[in-house]
């Protein structure tokens, strides 16, 4: 279960960032990070106080880095891109009990199944148009796939899989060397649950820690393969011609959905419930199509 509030030395940072007392506090709730939406200062702010808890994770995942957000959250700053702003940092832990952000909090609620269907994906579509705008002037990490075979071993079909051999030609097209793309800043896990909405209208994107420098084709492999399990591949293709017209750019390219695909496999567990087993079903009859087109 969630604390309701943050550790002492947590709260006494918050006092001194924003140089008022605290009004409120509740929790948003436990994923990769813990979550806190704080008001504070006269007159109050509204804030997110996100704590990296997971040790093990700090130790090991490269993508798990607090001090990468933080400088993807500075990047963004002067833009117009709708993320969190950055007004304090302590990546390392050293005030904090564990490595922690403040952030402003966005207005608005997750996303949640649209009754606008063509507003939703121009919406998104927009947005991530503007990411992609983003002049990259901040040492970033490189992009680089989840699966790491020095980690994981080769690739295996997952368990769940009915078409094994469909999983065997994905790892056997990947085997050969990316296409050219235009890269520059992407999110680099960007799909409709990291965004926030206030009614049919985007108000943020959040979880930046992937941030990074890298093919701009893989976030929008990131949310179409998204789209594809929870709506269907029509709603995918939607998303396509959505980006083009937000940014003037023709980018999709099979392998970065394939490579995508991929990466997601290692995160799907065995489906238990007939809702989940659907999902998947959408997510390789998508595999399949890219597959066929590469």
């Amino acid at each position: 279960m969630a604390s309701p509030h943050p550790p002492e030395t947590v709260l006494g940072w918050v006092r001194d960032v924003v140089g008022g007392r605290i009004s409120s506090i509740r929790s948003m709730g436990i994923r990769s990070t813990t979550l806190h939406a704080v008001d504070a200062g006269e007159p109050p702010r509204r804030l997110v106080v996100r704590r990296f808890h997971d040790a093990e994770r700090l130790r090991s995942d490269p993508w798990y880095v607090p001090a990468n957000e933080a400088a993807v959250l500075e990047l963004l700053d002067d833009t117009e891109v709708p993320a969190p702003r950055l007004l304090a940092a302590d990546p390392y832990g050293r005030i904090c009990d564990v490595p922690a952000l403040l952030t402003t909090r966005v207005p608005g609620r997750p996303a949640v199944r649209p009754w606008d269907m063509a507003g939703f994906l121009a919406s998104m579509a927009q947005a991530m148009a503007r990411v992609h705008e983003v002049p990259l002037d901040t040492a970033l990490p490189p992009y680089a796939p989840y699966h790491d075979p020095a980690v994981r071993g080769e690739r295996r079909p997952p368990e769940w899989s009915a078409g094994p051999e469909l999983w065997e030609r994905v790892f056997a097209a990947l085997a050969g060397d990316a296409p050219e793309t235009p890269s520059g800043f992407i999110h680099r896990d960007f799909h409709p649950g990291q965004t926030v909405w206030s009614g049919d209208r985007l108000t943020g994107i959040v979880d930046w820690t992937t941030g990074s420098h890298g093919p701009y084709g893989i976030d929008l492999a990131r949310m179409r393969l998204n789209l594809a399990a929870e709506y269907g591949v029509e709603v995918a293709a939607r998303f396509q011609q959505a980006y083009r017209e937000a940014s003037g750019r023709d980018l999709r390219h099979p392998y970065w959905d394939l490579t995508d695909a991929a990466d997601a496999i290692l995160d799907m567990p065995l489906p238990r419930t007939q809702e989940v087993a659907d999902r998947y079903g959408r997510f390789e009859h998508w595999v399949a199509i890219a597959l066929s087109e590469l």
